[in-house]
């Protein structure tokens, strides 16, 4: 193991000590603090991830074990999420910073720091009622977050919190009857040494908690609102950053007890398959672009789940290379990652859509790609991602899934990641169409101006989702690092 007290640490207290300052400082100095402090995170995220490079990385901060301690792990799995946060997430505070008027108010800052930092705890914490915490700090944040988007957001938020709550209340119990069982708190030991039925339950409870929070259909509800009705510089986290953290520790606990959540993770796997197939279908059905870019997070969020049943029933380890379990976990995370990218160039797309002309309404943006043709290519490159196709990291990621349905002989699994990929088009096609056909009429509305640097931020991370498709092998190679 490798000593990293200072950059694991430092990931998760350099956002906490900004988002006390950001409360405290008059609203015009917030954005530049957030601006400097979230490329701060940034080189320090990076400083934990590269220190991943050699294996999984264990620590303890100020030199105390655990239970008196705090125990720091950061895997392979693990460095590339707070990594893919920290790159959204400094892109997120520059769109902020450059579009005001998409933040809901001046609260957004240290709400948004907060929440980043409690994202960063999840992914580094190794002992149970840390992340507990770490989980409930981004729920809160994210919660505050939608709130600011007014009296229209104000029902979405409480029904977030509703949901929220039971989330929290299940996973807690959870983690009471591991602790009653095992003594320990440490993520690692617990379930080394858990078994039996109380396994099958505490996994059970913490799994409906965790897919609620994931919004994996059909406990999606509160989820399209909330996106919906939140600032324009909110929905890119909500969509592409907080709902991974819970996805994160529900990975760990089904994969980490494999016996016990091997029935399990086939009922997920059915949910991932009905998310695949009833959210493109849901988003066809809207007229409004954010309800359907929501609806696609919905729809995504089947990916992550579909591959489940592989992993946990393969006979050899998802650390070991070449197996079906391997291919699958590694595919599911690229499909994480490219979603976290793509899903936040068009959540920030359609910010400025409606900033620029009042509505997200579909018909009223025709001919978008002639006025605004770098927010339209951003979406396009976005949606060739999250579809899947040739060189993008969707591609890599599916690639990978198929490749563990050979291995496997799960044959279903091409079919549903074939059916998925055509929905997925589909409700793209139609979401981009409009707004590359040139209207017959002149349209009723011209769009504001919007500055170009602005709008290049979403292109910036559209493109990447695109590029990151040609790393897929030094991506892989930190997916089979340490394990999760």
């Amino acid at each position: 193991m490798i000593d990293a007290t200072l950059p694991l640490g430092g990931a998760v207290l350099l956002p906490v000590l900004a988002a006390a300052v950001a409360a405290c400082l008059p609203r015009r100095a917030r954005p530049w603090l957030g601006v400097l402090a979230s490329l701060a995170t940034l080189v320090v995220v990076v400083l934990a991830a590269v220190s991943n490079l050699t294996g999984s990385v264990q620590t303890e901060l100020g030199g105390w074990t655990p239970p008196l301690g705090i125990g720091l792990r950061l895997t392979g799995p693990g460095a590339l999420l707070i990594l893919m946060t920290a790159l959204v997430g400094a892109a997120i505070s520059l769109y902020a910073a450059a579009l005001p008027s998409g933040t809901g108010g001046p609260a957004f800052w240290p709400l948004w720091l907060g929440c980043w930092a409690g994202l960063n705890a999840v992914y580094v914490s190794d002992d149970l009622f840390n992340i507990y915490v770490a989980l409930e700090v981004v729920t809160l944040a994210a919660i505050a977050l939608v709130a600011l988007g007014g009296p229209p957001a104000w029902s979405a938020a409480f029904r977030y919190l509703m949901i929220a709550v039971v989330g929290a209340m299940l996973f807690l119990l959870a983690v009471g009857l591991i602790f009653a069982q095992t003594g320990t708190l440490e993520l690692h030991a617990a379930t080394d040494s858990l078994g039996g039925t109380t396994a099958a339950l505490a996994v059970s409870l913490a799994a409906t908690g965790l897919a609620l929070k994931v919004a994996l259909m059909p406990l999606h509800g509160w989820l399209i609102p909330a996106h919906s009705a939140a600032p324009a510089a909110v929905s890119p986290l909500l969509s592409a950053l907080v709902v991974k953290a819970s996805l994160y520790v529900l990975w760990e606990l089904v994969l980490l007890l494999p016996q016990a959540g091997a029935l399990l993770a086939w009922v997920l796997g059915a949910l991932g398959v009905l998310a695949l197939l009833g959210g493109p279908i849901m988003a066809l059905r809207q007229s409004r672009l954010k309800p359907v870019v929501a609806y696609s997070t919905v729809a995504q969020a089947g990916y992550w789940f579909v591959a489940l049943p592989v992993i946990v029933t393969d006979d050899s380890s998802a650390a070991t290379p070449g197996t079906a379990a391997a291919a699958a976990l590694a595919g599911t995370l690229l499909l994480v990652l490219s979603h976290g990218v793509a899903k936040a160039a068009l959540f920030m797309s359609a910010g400025i859509l409606k900033e620029a002309y009042g509505t997200d309404e579909l018909d009223a943006l025709g001919g978008a790609g002639a006025s605004m043709p770098m927010i339209v290519m951003a979406m396009g490159t976005a949606a060739v991602s999250l579809a899947g196709l040739p060189i993008t990291l969707g591609f890599s990621g599916k690639w990978q899934l198929a490749t563990a349905a050979v291995i496997g002989s799960h044959w279903w699994l091409i079919a549903v990641l074939l059916l998925g990929t055509l929905l997925s088009a589909a409700y793209l096609v139609r979401t981009l169409r409009p707004m590359l056909l040139i209207p017959d009429d002149e349209p009723d509305v011209r769009p504001a101006h919007v500055p170009l640097h602005v709008q290049a931020i979403p292109m910036t991370l559209g493109l990447l989702a695109v590029v990151l498709g040609f790393a897929t092998v030094p991506i892989l190679g930190i997916v089979s690092r340490g394990g999760l």
